[in-house]
């Protein structure tokens, strides 16, 4: 193990940010713009993302799924949350305003309108 202080320690390699873009541009050139809207609707969270998105501490969504108040998923042991029905229990059961709420297949069209736009594709 080095004593290098870690402020000072430089990965090997591209700075993540930088494999991000990459990532994206390869994407972008292998599938449509509906199939990545898609595939940002199938996002998991871990349990302190959860806990960020829905600002409450880790121990309260550890608690919510004991209780199993929150909808959540099992993956090789570990609790996991898919980002989609985490917005959708949000939600109240006797929303006024849900008329005024796009439906989740309108709001992905124009998703991928836009993306389409932005990538040149459809």
């Amino acid at each position: 193990m080095s004593s290098q202080p870690i402020e000072d320690y430089q990965p090997d390699g591209p700075p993540i940010e930088e494999i991000a873009t990459e990532v994206a541009l390869i994407l972008t050139r292998r599938l449509s713009a509906k199939d990545i809207v898609r595939l940002l609707q199938i996002v998991f969270l871990e349990v302190d993302e959860a806990a960020e998105l829905l600002r409450v501490e880790p121990k309260t969504i550890r608690a919510w799924v004991s209780q199993e108040k929150i909808p959540y998923r099992k993956a090789n042991g570990r609790v996991i949350f898919m980002l989609a029905e985490l917005l959708q229990w949000t939600l109240p059961e006797n929303d006024r305003h849900s008329q005024h709420r796009l439906a989740a297949s309108t709001a992905c069209n124009i998703a991928a309108r836009k993306l389409a736009a932005t990538c040149g594709k459809e």
